[in-house]
């Protein structure tokens, strides 16, 4: 009967609970069309910030599972190839720091960090290191589905997004 107990005590707690599982979904464009211009706010879901980047091209998207306070994003995209004697290379590589300010229900997400924007061969030789402030993202689950503009480089065209989705966990 005891075992029985002790059993129904730490098992049943966890039995019909859902965690709160916060997911940062992360994105860099860089500009194929040299007037188009990256707007701060992109509102709408997925398909409608895909849409509004008509005058951009995807170089990544990075979408983590389960972010906690404290935790570092990275996502790096390289295209390497043999650029006649040297070694080309063209792409990104960031590492974020995830902050988690919310209290109770009142959500406050946090995203910063580094970004390497790097496009040597092909005539190019540009290596840019991007200091991105902690700035806040909207977290979708509160009713506004969109996505922040963290920073953008103007000499290469590249800008980066992110936003917070909620997914509730069993």
């Amino acid at each position: 009967m005891v075992k029985l107990l002790f059993l129904f005590i730490i098992f049943i707690p966890w039995v019909g609970f859902a965690d709160e599982v916060r997911n940062v979904n992360f994105a860099a464009f860089q500009k194929a069309d040299k007037s188009f211009e990256f707007e701060p706010i992109v509102e709408g879901k997925f398909s409608d910030f895909i849409s509004a980047m008509d005058g951009a091209q995807i170089l990544a998207l990075a979408h983590t599972a389960d972010a906690k306070d404290g935790d570092v994003i990275t996502m790096q995209t390289s295209v390497l190839r043999d650029d006649g004697s040297n070694l080309g290379d063209y792409g990104t590589d960031c590492q974020l720091s995830f902050k988690d300010e919310s209290e109770g229900t009142d959500t406050s997400f946090l995203l910063g960090g580094i970004c390497h924007v790097i496009q040597v061969g092909r005539g190019k030789d540009v290596r840019k290191t991007l200091v991105i402030p902690h700035t806040n993202i909207p977290d979708t689950s509160q009713g506004f589905d969109g996505w922040f503009l963290l920073d953008e480089d103007e000499e290469t065209g590249v800008a980066f997004y992110a936003n917070v989705s909620l997914r509730n966990a069993k």
